[in-house]
């Protein structure tokens, strides 16, 4: 490997590529011509040394060594962002900056919106989204690192105050036409003959997977293990494998050849809660915006009653 300075723009075309699906599409969204969007991932790999994409069955997917840098490069991407946007948010007078960790779903479906609704009221907040993996968040909670958390991460902290929002049931994501499609709820039987892609350990999915395994006495097999959901919804979309996920996780990734049903079981659902640090005094900010994701919690709960519940026990879905 070249000891050379790496481009960020190098790094946002590949992932780009890899999330767009296609060197064209990549380059319409970066406002670059396609040949400069192939230069840049051809000038990473060779600054890295090794190939970072590979075509199968027409799907542009991560090779084996893109796989193990995607989450550095990811983190890469988001840190020389993070950069530039604090930097806006200080030169913005009456702008307020917070910082929340929680994971891609949380912030399609629940935050997202919430700061919307924030915005709406006349507060000017500059959010900055930590993507991460459950089971690190109680600790950059405590190192002060984010000023709150939403996470599926559950149990007691004598420095954290932890308050349940909501539990989502475990679904089905495959392609549309899958022998799985139809309508309901699908019974765990029925998806023990097909492969998965596992999704990695210590986070929701994985735990939903075990536990079901345990309850129902049977071994799913699996097909990939995958680090983001971003390479899962490549992988399911390539027909590799399907993915058992949380429902708001599954509506995420779902739709333009994705497709979910709920699994037949109250056993594993997602318990998800706001994390916040007891010694930090609460400001009226940190107040106003917890208030707006409960209120989107209570609106999700509505608009999807069979796969999303404000009660903290165990639900006959």
């Amino acid at each position: 490997m070249r000891r050379l300075d790496l481009p960020p723009k190098l790094v946002q075309s590949f992932l780009a590529v890899l999330r767009m699906q296609s060197y064209t599409k990549a380059a319409q969204a970066l406002n670059l011509t396609q040949p400069a969007v192939t230069q840049h991932v051809a000038r990473l790999e060779d600054i890295l040394g090794v190939s970072l994409i590979e075509r199968r069955r027409g799907v542009v997917l991560p090779t084996e060594h893109a796989q193990v840098l995607l989450p550095d490069l990811e983190r890469f991407e988001r840190s020389v962002g993070l950069i530039f946007e604090k930097a806006r948010a200080v030169a913005q007078s009456g702008q307020h900056t917070i910082q929340i960790a929680t994971t891609t779903s949380m912030v399609a479906t629940i935050l997202a919106p919430a700061i919307n609704s924030l915005k709406e009221t006349g507060t000017d907040v500059f959010p900055i989204f930590k993507e991460v993996d459950d089971y690190r968040v109680y600790d950059m909670v405590r190192a002060g690192e984010v000023d709150f958390a939403l996470t599926s991460m559950t149990g007691s902290d004598a420095e954290l105050a932890c308050i349940f929002l909501f539990q989502d049931r475990s679904c089905l994501v495959f392609p549309e036409g899958h022998a799985l499609s139809g309508e309901g709820a699908v019974p765990v039987e029925d998806i023990v003959p097909y492969p998965l892609i596992r999704p990695p350990r210590g986070t929701a999915a994985n735990h939903m997977i075990e536990l079901i395994e345990k309850a129902y006495s049977v071994d799913f097999t699996f097909a990939a293990e995958a680090s983001r959901i971003m390479t899962m919804e490549v992988l399911v979309r390539a027909r590799l494998g399907l993915l058992i996920l949380p429902a708001l996780s599954a509506e995420v990734i779902a739709g333009a050849g994705l497709a979910f049903r709920p699994i037949a079981t109250s056993i594993g659902a997602r318990h998800s809660q706001l994390v916040h640090p007891i010694r930090k005094r609460q400001t009226a900010l940190d107040a106003l915006i917890s208030r707006k994701v409960v209120e989107t919690v209570d609106a999700l709960v509505r608009r999807r009653p069979g796969l999303v519940s404000r009660n903290a026990t165990p639900m006959p879905w």
